[in-house]
């Protein structure tokens, strides 16, 4: 087996030894399809500044005739992260995607018999392949492994760092399937690892009916577990589970690099505007089924090769999601979030409060980076990809991130003996604040700590008696994957040790103040603080 390059080492992907954080950019679905179409979304993802690209495989693409496959999409992808200086990872495409079959070869979709189908309650087969049927099951693990076995050929020096399996799992429609396969097995015994892991999980809402059902250790799934929706998902994502576990162990056999799945997750409190559909609260209504937390400990017990599972965040409240996800193996990696004003603070949050291994919005290949309305996610890359460079050097600094909103307009943090407030007063002379603003504060010695965000001042206070006061103030650039001096700050830039303003990139010069003063505007500052 080809030996890889990239492997989980604490919270972090370690590449060439060194923790790496994925500061990705997921291309739209399409944008991987033909030749043309990836170089063009490459070159769109080097240019916002991204370190790593998502980009899909199709499986009707990569085999469009049974048994033989066609690598010359990936090879392309692979070569194109390769010379623009990218990680890739690719998203497997295979039996499921967002819930469906859509990306099943043609001798797949046109087969239903050999390739069986689920069936809702309706009676109506639809176009979802069962996770019961042993014949597409090995079908998508023999793509699969060709698939990884051809990147481990082409890419010795580690382009590819992860690899997603499958898409957004799970059953639309209703809370399982009620096709042939998967009523027999319904009707049989529930595998001992599920009733396991579910009695293992204090926090599943299953526990709690297994419970009442009698704490049985064998039966059916009505024995063991009662009835409802629950038992139903459950039931589902045993299936999923087992068919995805024998995906990844037959690419695991050929290339062993970080394998996840990602969820589309069981809230209902959906982002505003367009590609911000999160499901509802009844399974079926989200995918029944799918790696979300109420189900996590049956997928963990029956995919053992999934290294982890990876929320698609489209939802106001991140924080419990990514505590969630994050407690289930120490690590949280975002394959999917929006690339605007609710998501750059998410991304700012998954990695400065949860240790993320990466972030990485959706089909943000169609952005501009010189566009006024898309220029924040090109800045924001920046900035996380100084966070990177920081943790990379220092992967055990502490860490943490502060959101501002007109809710919560200021935060406190302890740098040494010092409070660096973090807020959005106006004494200034600046505009009305926009929210929110968003900042990664990462500790560097004992008095002094690197902060790199927008939208916000920092003033400093200490103890009762005494008075803080900057030791040193330097502003810097990124080049390249480096931290480079830009400015270093006194007098008027910090308002005579007194301020340091973190302005919304491209604000220029203070409005409203007689004698020009230049502001530190890269939104990357290193400060050492002292009291007297």
């Amino acid at each position: 087996m080809h030996q890889p390059t990239s492997s989980l080492t604490g919270q972090y992907i370690s590449v060439g030894g060194r923790p790496f954080v994925v500061v990705g950019a997921e291309v739209h679905n399409s944008s991987s399809s033909t030749d043309r179409a990836i170089s063009e979304s490459f070159d769109a993802i080097n240019r916002l500044g991204a370190n790593t690209v998502l980009a899909p495989v199709a499986w009707d693409l990569f085999e469009p005739a049974e048994g033989s496959f066609d690598t010359h999409l990936l090879d392309a992808m692979i070569d194109a992260a390769r010379s623009r200086g990218l990680k890739l990872i690719p998203l497997w495409f295979g039996s499921w995607k967002n819930a469906a079959s859509t990306y099943v070869p043609a001798w797949v979709k046109q087969n239903p018999d050999r390739f069986a189908r689920s069936v809702i309650t309706d009676g109506r087969r639809i176009e979802h392949l069962t996770p019961f049927a042993e014949e597409s099951r090995d079908a998508d693990a023999r793509a699969f492994s060709v698939m990884m076995r051809r990147i481990a050929e082409v890419d010795a020096d580690g382009t590819v760092i992860a690899v997603q399996v499958e898409n957004e799992i799970g059953l639309l429609g209703d809370t399982r399937d009620r096709g042939k396969l998967a009523e027999e097995l319904f009707q049989a015994r529930v595998p001992a690892e599920v009733i396991s892991a579910v009695a293992g999980d204090s926090e599943a809402p299953l526990h709690e009916e297994w419970i009442a059902a009698g704490r049985q250790t064998e039966g059916t799934w009505v024995e063991v577990f009662g009835t409802g929706d629950r038992v139903d998902e459950a039931f589902m994502a045993a299936g999923f589970a087992r068919y995805t576990q024998v995906i990844a162990a037959a690419g695991r056999s050929e290339l062993d690099v970080p394998m996840f799945v990602n969820a589309w997750l069981d809230r209902d409190s959906v982002l505003d505007g367009p590609v911000a559909l999160a499901g509802g609260k009844r399974p079926g209504q989200y995918p029944s089924g799918g790696p979300v937390l109420p189900v996590a400990a049956i997928w963990e017990a029956l995919a053992p090769d999934i290294d982890f599972i990876a929320p698609d965040m489209y939802v106001v409240d991140a924080t419990p999601v990514f505590a969630g996800y994050k407690a289930r193996r120490g690590l949280l990696f975002v394959p999917e979030l929006r690339g605007d004003a609710p998501g750059i603070p998410q991304m700012f949050e998954a990695i400065g409060s949860h240790g993320a291994l990466g972030v990485s919005p959706f089909g943000v290949d169609s952005y501009t980076p010189d566009d006024a309305e898309t220029a924040p996610l090109s800045d924001a890359f920046r900035l996380l990809r100084a966070a990177a460079a920081i943790i990379t050097r220092n992967p055990s600094a502490h860490i943490r991130a502060i959101t501002l909103t007109e809710e919560t307009p200021d935060a406190k943090i302890r740098v040494g003996n010092v409070d660096v407030h973090v807020h959005t007063k106006d004494d200034w002379g600046f505009v009305t604040p926009t929210y929110p603003g968003y900042a990664i504060v990462i500790e560097d010695g004992d008095a002094a700590a690197y902060l790199m965000g927008r939208g916000f001042w920092i003033t400093l206070a200490s103890d009762e008696g005494t008075t803080a006061s900057f030791l040193s103030a330097t502003s810097y650039e990124l080049e390249g994957d480096e931290l480079v001096p830009q400015l270093c700050l006194n007098g008027d830039e910090t308002a005579s040790g007194t301020l340091i303003p973190f302005p919304f990139a491209g604000t220029g010069l203070v409005p409203g103040r007689a004698i020009p003063t230049r502001i530190p505007d890269t939104g990357i500052v290193r400060i050492s603080v002292y009291a007297i």
